[in-house]
């Protein structure tokens, strides 16, 4: 078969090229001892080192696109080169998907049963709910597992004091912004004594959770004064199932003692929007990007308002951020760790473009590599003060957009 493969390299019908690998699978490091069948592997396999990405040569992230005959019949057992993607490839796919802070309106909430608020001009609010993503990550992978990249964030320098007094600058605007509204908003003696609140289960606070299927672990916290309040519809931020009533009919019964709408507002902000190529099976790039900053997480970020006549049930509605909304730096992204092959990769490249393992077939060859990884660890580490001023343009920015409803819906 070699005599055969000369044949036609000198006839042109097969010929090496530098960007080029034929590859005789079977083989290790070269032509030498092969067998079987000769695979002419694209252009767009060969992997280059671009600052901090890996990207195949000549294509986009999407990498190498077998053709799916080839790679049942073929397998990928030994190749010129691995297609390999790499962290921070495109950040910015992330960043075109957020709407400004300052360009939200209520085109980006869900909103559901407004109405409700025009039951009584009296409101109680007896907790806001206010958290952080302390942790987040994204994984990706290609060729069935030959080329995988992964990345973990942490918030650094925000401990629960710290997120008790973020959660009363933003509880104390909206309280000021309320008022402003021409409602009655009670005070916490009247809420306390009533009946439905010596009925309600608060969270022990800071609550953490990590939602099912879900890279995030979300801290959520009250200011100090309050208590931390679950319901169902908290989900997935929530330690309660959706069955279990006791606050939800303790609210009906705060309102209906107290002929009072019951709002609890929730803001919870990430430090950072990953972005990723998933997990591919025949595609061989994979990657990971990270766009470090503040912003508004969609379904997390919410408006929950309660009206009940009675203890035993009433009606409800509630807001809900739909996208993810911009708020603006307050911290630096830091890499502190990382872990990868990309040197191996790039000796086993050269070695494939020098086209020495036809020229020089006596010549000792790199250890091919079998796969291609990426581990990164970055840290967002936040300038309290910078922390403060986002969290109170982020407050400010919602629960005006929140004032806006109420006014909409105003008592007859």
């Amino acid at each position: 078969m070699v005599q055969s493969l000369s044949r036609m390299v000198q006839q042109g019908e097969v010929r090496p090229h530098r960007s080029c690998t034929m590859v005789f699978l079977g083989a290790v490091g070269g032509l030498s001892g092969a067998v079987g069948f000769c695979q002419v592997i694209r252009p767009r396999m060969m992997v280059e080192l671009r600052g901090d990405a890996l990207e195949p040569v000549g294509g986009d992230m999407g990498g190498s696109d077998w053709d799916r005959r080839s790679v049942l019949h073929g397998g990928m057992g030994v190749m010129g080169a691995l297609a390999t993607g790499g962290m921070m490839a495109s950040p910015a796919q992330a960043a075109d998907q957020m709407v400004p802070l300052d360009a939200m309106s209520l085109k980006n909430y869900h909103q559901t049963m407004a109405k409700v608020l025009a039951r009584s001009t009296r409101i109680a609010v007896p907790s806001y709910r206010f958290g952080m993503v302390m942790r987040n990550g994204m994984g990706a992978s290609g060729g069935s597992g030959i080329s995988s990249v992964d990345l973990k964030a942490d918030l650094v320098g925000v401990d629960p004091a710290m997120m008790r007094q973020l959660a009363h600058v933003a509880f104390s605007d909206f309280i000021e912004r309320l008022r402003a509204t021409g409602r009655t908003v009670l005070g916490w003696n009247e809420i306390s004594g009533s009946e439905g609140f010596q009925k309600l289960e608060p969270t022990p606070a800071p609550f953490l959770k990590k939602p099912f299927a879900d890279s995030r672990t979300v801290s959520v916290v009250s200011p100090e004064y309050l208590p931390l309040l679950t319901i169902g519809p908290e989900a997935p931020l929530s330690d309660r199932s959706p069955f279990n009533l006791k606050n939800a009919r303790a609210l009906n019964a705060m309102s209906a003692a107290l002929n009072c709408l019951v709002m609890i507002p929730s803001l919870v902000l990430d430090f950072a929007a990953l972005s990723g190529s998933g997990h591919r099976v025949y595609g061989g790039s994979a990657n990971v990007g990270i766009q470090p900053g503040l912003f508004l997480v969609p379904l997390f970020t919410h408006f929950n308002f309660y009206h009940a006549k009675i203890a035993l049930a009433g009606e409800g509605g509630r807001l809900i951020l739909e996208d993810r909304v911009a708020v603006g730096q307050a911290g630096q992204l830091v890499q502190t760790g990382s872990f990868n092959n990309r040197d191996e990769i790039e000796e086993w490249n050269a070695y494939v473009r020098s086209n020495a393992w036809w020229t020089d077939p006596n010549m000792a060859a790199p250890d091919r590599p079998t796969q291609a990884y990426d581990y990164s660890a970055y840290q967002y580490r936040v300038d309290p003060e910078l922390l403060q001023s986002a969290v109170r343009d982020a407050a400010r920015a919602t629960h005006g957009l929140y004032m806006g409803v109420i006014n909409a819906n105003r008592p007859a």
